[in-house]
């Protein structure tokens, strides 16, 4: 389980920049109220973790640019907290290969910052329409986008290459 006593502030712990746990074989779940505003990095990718991204994650990590929670058993929907988070800042997004439903939220602050941006093999029912708006042809930087092709609704060339054989 990832401890709630990584929370800032506590007597122990200076406060946190980095944390790669990635591929740990951690079990449970991502805890709610960790208040890592200094957090830069957070890569729980390749775990067993289960249940749902904690709402105020996206409130407690102001300066996060990577977001890494892929590979896991994660359920519900992606909140609305999670685009603005950093300070809308946010380089790069792994959400792949969980069992993430719903509509992905499109609430982003700057869609010029989103470099990787990986929602593939989930359930997701749509993507918001402004998701589409990150790519270099349209003034971003992103140069990675992974969505299922039932959400693929940008008409641009991440979704066409995605979906020309019709995946």
């Amino acid at each position: 389980n990832i401890p709630r006593q990584l929370q800032s502030g506590t007597d122990w712990t200076r406060p946190l920049k980095y944390l790669n746990l990635y591929s740990n074989s951690l079990t449970g779940s991502i805890p709610e109220n960790l208040r890592l505003s200094e957090l830069y990095y957070f890569d729980v990718g390749r775990n067993n973790l289960q249940g749902t991204i904690p709402a105020d994650m996206g409130n407690d990590f102001n300066s996060l640019r990577y977001l890494h929670i892929d590979h896991n058993r994660l359920s519900g929907s992606i909140p609305e907290t999670i685009p603005p988070m950093g300070n809308g800042r946010l380089f790069s997004f792994f959400a792949s290969h969980n069992f993430l439903s719903g509509r992905v939220p499109d609430n982003w602050v700057m869609f010029n910052k989103l470099v990787q941006y990986t929602l593939h093999e989930n359930r997701f029912d749509e993507l918001g329409e402004n998701n589409c708006r990150f790519n270099v042809f349209a003034g971003g930087e992103l140069c990675e986008f992974k969505a299922d092709c039932n959400i693929c609704s940008c008409n641009d060339i991440f979704c066409q290459r995605m979906c020309q054989d019709g995946n």
